[in-house]
């Protein structure tokens, strides 16, 4: 969810600089230098004199419209290339913190501390049952197996929910009363891996889905900055064009000589005012550096093209196989439980009737479930 928020704030900011105000900072920077190139020969002639007046009024009339906390503002004005993108959209990010303050990836890794300590806590239970396990078939301490006297108490037999081998009287097989503890240890510690698969699965489709928004936003964010780019290249090329096609006018018949060398002296500013705007358009279209202050994720999105960067649907993939694979896990633990559970039932059938001719059902049916269990751990 943080990631979401996160890009969804990086992809806004973006549209709104990129998408909203470049264009018009663009229009305002390229009618700016238009004017300023016409402005000496104004006097010259009908043509210079109005497309003079058209650029100047033109790019007085959307500067007004602007804000005061436009990009039109006079501290993102660098020299005459135009306007500081990439600085208005780092100002803008850091006008909103809440958003870029949120880290996910260590989100990530704080919830993979926890998941340790929980395993931790988890092999903890299963040594402990393990070890209760082994000291009742193995340990068999003497005091547990000799029946205690009159004056002493009957603690430990007292407590029989579970049969254990160690202390096996009043008509229990010593191999049932062990099948039937084998069995109850599989239903303790068979939950346990369930669980920890089940968190394997949601941590890789986590991140799966995590690298995925990554992966669209650098898209998404990538488009609108070279579009813009594109557009202003074309608007200096529709100049250039322009200018030759003056050029070509002032041969034309029904002219003066005299209009004809104020066409040329148009055109040839006019091509100057082309390589001017291209050069704008390269400035006010550039990828954003690191100097620029800008968000880091951002800087990345703008510079490198989507198919550049394929580590993240790498990633993405590898993200997805490992839940795919904790998924078939958990299927097979799942059902090595319910087996064991089968088999619990079958056990407590065989306590009570007290003969070995019942203990092949509960021990094929563990059997299956430490198979199960086995080709998990494999």
């Amino acid at each position: 969810m943080q990631e979401i928020t996160r890009q969804e704030a990086l992809l806004e900011d973006v549209r709104e600089v990129y998408a909203d105000d470049a264009r018009l900072a663009f229009n305002v920077a390229a009618a700016s230098v238009r004017a300023n190139a016409l402005r000496p020969i104004r006097h010259e002639g009908r043509i210079a004199a109005s497309e003079y007046e058209l650029a100047a009024q033109t790019a007085f009339a959307l500067r007004s419209t602007a804000d005061s906390g436009s990009v039109l503002h006079d501290a993102y004005r660098y020299k005459d290339l135009g306007y500081d993108l990439p600085r208005r959209l780092a100002d803008g990010q850091r006008d909103e913190p809440k958003f870029y303050e949120l880290v996910p990836g260590a989100t990530m890794r704080s919830g993979d501390e926890w998941a340790r300590w929980g395993l931790v806590f988890a092999a903890l239970a299963g040594v402990a049952v393990i070890t209760g396990v082994l000291a009742a078939n193995v340990v068999r301490p003497r005091s547990l197996r000799t029946p205690p006297g009159p004056d002493r108490r009957r603690v430990v037999r007292d407590l029989e929910v579970i049969p254990q081998p160690a202390v096996t009287g009043g008509g229990w097989p010593r191999v049932t009363a062990e099948l039937h503890l084998f069995v109850v240890a599989l239903l303790v510690l068979l939950p346990l891996g369930g669980v920890y698969m089940a968190g394997s699965e949601q941590r890789a489709q986590a991140e799966a889905a995590r690298q995925a928004v990554q992966d669209g936003t650098g898209t998404l964010a990538y488009g609108p900055r070279v579009t813009f780019l594109n557009g202003s290249r074309q608007t200096a090329m529709l100049i250039e064009l322009q200018a030759t096609a003056r050029e070509r006018a002032a041969l034309g018949t029904g002219i003066t000589p005299e209009q004809a060398r104020h066409e040329r002296v148009v055109a040839v500013v006019e091509t100057r005012v082309a390589e001017h705007v291209r050069q704008i358009a390269e400035y006010m279209g550039r990828a954003p550096e690191r100097a620029d202050r800008g968000d880091a994720e951002t800087v990345t999105a703008l510079r490198d093209k989507p198919e550049d960067a394929p580590d993240l649907r790498t990633e993405q993939e590898r993200q997805v196989s490992l839940a795919e694979r904790a998924s078939s896990r958990g299927l097979y633990l799942g059902s090595a439980t319910a087996i064991a559970g089968v088999a619990e039932i079958l056990a407590a059938a065989a306590v009570a009737d007290g003969r070995r001719r019942w203990l092949a059902w509960p021990g094929g049916a563990a059997l299956i479930s430490t198979v199960l269990t086995a080709v998990v751990l494999i």
